[in-house]
């Protein structure tokens, strides 16, 4: 991978690959979120080492500094932290460099075992059974849609819903809501998220206009030495008022593409839903303990890599990202043939017992 990133940026002479690795490892050390917990007395000497180590392949042999700030970032075990660097492998399966240098995150790439493009649909299954298929909350389908389907919902006489956010690899949160609403059946408790406090972390969230900018600002006013700051309430409570009443029974689809802001509709179904529960063969991929992220600029080449700015509040005991979240319920068949805007084997199976 190495020589392959370094063909790529032959233009650049080693001083300036030296710079980009350095830049990222710099702003990652004084911005990351999680820096300061993965890097601890116990691993500081192997941070050390492996921070050396790399630098010494840009300045020696020839590397080039993204291709070894992409193996940096994957010595913190982080799916929200990489370098936005991709390559095709041998089965044309899309790999980010980050993980391939990643032994403890390798992605299930469906692709190579079945058709796989899930698609939004919203249509019925049985008589009694609604499927809504969810794969994106990144505003593809957009909220126009989002709020349709629960109308065609509504409007199907169905008891059942079957959510299927198969390949959800997240976006925004507000994109889900409209399902929590539906879903949610108690009042619940949920950790906030809080923000590391440096300068270039709460510059970012001003300058791109983010919702909590405020509050950061206030907070970093009132307390300028703490280390992390409140985004959000250090528990958010969710109130229900009137749960959904037309749906019954429901059922959440995953995989281990479900990930970042679909697992945060999962969280937030376990602390607010008992109906809700969760259906599929793998864990999700685990990427939600630090999040919010800022996308950088390396200096000489031309990439980017983003780096998560925040951290749920009460890690270690609040995180998922070791482990993803496992479903309630193990489908014992095998992958479906295709998954792209069809009904396929899984769904069916999962009506059935949905209407048992």
């Amino acid at each position: 991978m190495g020589l392959l990133a370094m063909a790529q940026d032959s233009v650049l002479t080693v001083e300036q690959h030296l710079e980009d690795y350095d830049l990222a490892v710099k702003y990652i050390e004084d911005n990351y979120s999680g820096f300061l917990e993965k890097v601890t007395p116990v691993t500081r000497e192997e941070y050390n080492a492996m921070k050396v180590d790399l630098r010494r392949q840009v300045q020696q042999a020839g590397r080039a500094g993204c291709d070894a700030a992409a193996q940096y970032m994957a010595w913190f075990n982080d799916g929200h932290l990489m370098a936005h660097i991709f390559f095709k492998d041998d089965q044309g399966n899309w790999i980010n460099l980050t993980d391939e240098y990643n032994p403890k995150r390798q992605p299930i790439h469906y692709e190579s075992q079945m058709e796989y493009n899930p698609k939004a649909l919203a249509c019925k299954v049985t008589d009694k059974t609604f499927l809504i298929r969810f794969p994106s909350c990144d505003g593809n389908p957009n909220m126009k849609w989002i709020k349709k389907s629960v109308k065609l919902f509504k409007k199907s006489g169905c008891e059942n819903l079957i959510l299927d956010i198969r390949g959800n690899t997240g976006g925004s949160d507000m994109n889900w809501e409209p399902y929590l609403f539906m879903l949610a059946d108690h009042n619940g408790w949920e950790a906030g998220s809080e923000f590391r406090n440096t300068p270039q972390n709460i510059a970012y969230v001003q300058q791109h206009g983010w919702p909590v900018a405020r509050a950061l600002q206030r907070e970093a006013t009132l307390h300028p030495d703490a280390e992390f700051l409140l985004g959000a309430p250090m528990m958010k409570r969710y109130r229900v008022r009137r749960p959904y009443d037309d749906v019954k029974r429901a059922a959440v689809i995953i995989d281990n593409r479900v990930a970042s802001s679909g697992e945060g509709l999962l969280q937030c179904l376990r602390a607010y839903s008992d109906r809700a529960k969760f259906y599929g063969r793998d864990n999700t991929s685990g990427c939600l303990d630090h999040a919010n992220v800022a996308t950088i600029r390396f200096k000489n080449c031309g990439r980017t890599f983003q780096m998560p700015m925040s951290r749920r509040v009460g890690l270690p005991w609040t995180g998922i990202d070791d482990t993803g979240i496992a479903p309630d319920v193990r489908i014992p068949l095998p992958l479906p043939a295709r998954l792209t805007d069809n009904i396929d084997e899984w769904v069916i199976w999962v009506a059935e017992q949905l209407e048992k």
